[in-house]
């Protein structure tokens, strides 16, 4: 693969995050952390009040289990991506790229985030066992920042909705009370994820609020409010984080 090349699609979706979610950034630089692949990292970062400089970019790894600092690098983002030049972000040398030697570090797993000039760039990243998982929202975002990362393993993830064919009946009700919203409650087993915990799953810390009959073991249930995108949604595996 050619780090130095990244695809329009993935470049149009940072941007549209970037640029269409509420986090507010009060500074001229803006920037986001796109992925890893093999031994590398890459992203952008620009001060749109000096367009055509380029701006130093401070990445920190951190192990998911205790939030511990293991790495901290300054890059400087002046590589040219073209994607980055036709949706006009400066004269498109502001990508950068890290190489990291993993196998110097401890074999577990790890949160990449990035930042310039004291703002945080859009994105963070879980690595594990060669893996990168990019998550759209920035820790900060969703209230992770400073907080205990512990995962959990691989899960199976399924989707329900209020409606009978998903939950029989049971419309918007939960076995703890809590009225379900989407991106917010799940169903777990209580007996393995105990009510009231915060989960972290593809990037969105849900809520264990309800459980299911066919809801055992290592199988977790993301609630939606339509049953269209509970059926979009089906079956998958995902790493899921109890966030403490």
């Amino acid at each position: 693969m050619n780090m130095k090349k990244i695809t329009a699609v993935t470049i149009a979706v940072s941007l549209m995050i970037l640029f269409g979610t509420s986090l507010a950034v009060a500074s001229s630089v803006s920037g986001y952390l796109d992925g890893g692949a093999q031994n590398q990292i890459y992203g952008w970062a620009w001060n749109s009040s000096d367009p055509d400089s380029p701006v130093e970019v401070q990445i920190i790894i951190k192990k998911a289990s205790d939030n511990s600092v293991v790495l901290e690098k300054t890059v400087l983002a002046n590589q040219y991506r073209e994607d980055l030049l036709i949706h006009s972000i400066g004269n498109g040398f502001h990508a950068f790229y890290l190489a990291i030697d993993w196998s110097s570090l401890e074999n577990t797993d790890y949160i990449i985030e990035a930042s310039s000039g004291g703002t945080p760039l859009h994105g963070f990243i879980y690595y594990k066992e060669g893996t990168y998982n990019l998550a759209s929202t920035h820790p900060v975002a969703t209230g992770l920042a400073g907080s205990k990362i512990t995962p959990l393993g691989t899960y199976k993830t399924t989707a329900y909705c209020p409606c009978r064919i998903c939950c029989s009946g049971w419309g918007r009700r939960t076995s703890t009370g809590a009225i379900p919203t989407s991106n917010h409650t799940i169903a777990v087993d209580p007996r393995v994820i105990p009510y009231g915990s915060k989960v972290l799953i593809n990037g969105i810390v849900y809520t264990a609020e309800d459980c299911g009959s066919g809801v055992k073991g290592k199988h977790i249930d993301i609630f939606f409010d339509s049953h269209k995108a509970a059926k979009n949604y089906g079956v998958r595996n995902a790493e899921a984080y109890l966030v403490e």
